[in-house]
């Protein structure tokens, strides 16, 4: 690793690396260096946090100056010695920045083992009962909007529906703060700690006449197979 000291003129001197990166060291700040590949030049900041080294990226030459570069430096260094990661710092910004149909996205494509059965059920608790909450970042998601959510959708489509809704938006948040970077305590929670999960009961009897329209409501917010089946059912008086 070349020891120089990386200002304009001596940064413009050096050759891109033909292959692979060629890390260069500056000589007057022990941790600020310059990663160099074959397009671009990028200034960095070494050092250690608990025994582990760090490497932070500053910035790309030509965007940043050296100057400010080695500012930049200097404040990652003094961090990493009172023992502040800042790359985990910058994780967990970008984690809390994640929507929550990115983190469904994610979840799918971490997870290619799921059931055939599985994935749709997931993708309806989304496309269907958290459709507005899709664009919201999942760290914006409270424990109050998680309780009133769970009432409306066990009102609205029963309390199967509104725990199955509620498990799979707590699996997605687990998944993605184990992934992405640490997130808020799961909003989940507040259901178990308050005991508010919705008690299931097996239907064991014929769907009355005045529970028609609430049964009605519920199969026209499924997706197009399930509620043309449901509703074939209906109007022969097939069972399945």
């Amino acid at each position: 690793m070349p020891t120089i000291r990386l200002t304009k003129r001596s940064i413009d001197a050096i050759i891109p690396a033909p292959t692979g990166q060629v890390l260069y060291r500056d000589g007057d700040l022990p941790g600020f260096g310059l990663r160099v590949g074959s397009r671009s030049k990028v200034f960095f900041a070494e050092g250690q946090v608990r025994r582990r080294t760090v490497r932070v990226t500053l910035g790309r030459y030509g965007s940043i100056t050296p100057e400010r570069a080695r500012t930049l430096a200097m404040r990652a260094l003094s961090d990493m010695a009172d023992g502040h990661d800042p790359n985990e710092a910058d994780r967990i910004k970008r984690a809390q920045a994640i929507t929550l149909r990115e983190a469904f996205d994610a979840f799918f494509e971490g997870r290619p083992q799921l059931s055939p059965k599985t994935v749709p059920n997931y993708r309806r608790s989304i496309d269907v009962y958290l459709k507005d909450w899709a664009g919201r970042a999942c760290a914006d998601i409270s424990r109050n909007m998680v309780l009133d959510r769970h009432r409306r959708i066990s009102e609205q489509n029963g309390a199967v529906t509104a725990n199955n809704v509620m498990r799979h938006l707590r699996s997605i948040y687990n998944y993605t703060s184990a992934t992405a970077g640490e997130l808020p305590t799961n909003p989940v929670s507040i259901l178990t700690q308050s005991r508010s999960w919705a008690v299931e009961r097996r239907r064991r009897t014929l769907i009355p006449l005045h529970g028609l329209p609430r049964w009605y409501r519920a199969v026209m917010a499924e997706e197009q197979n399930a509620r043309d089946f449901l509703l074939v059912a209906l109007f022969t008086g097939m069972r399945r």
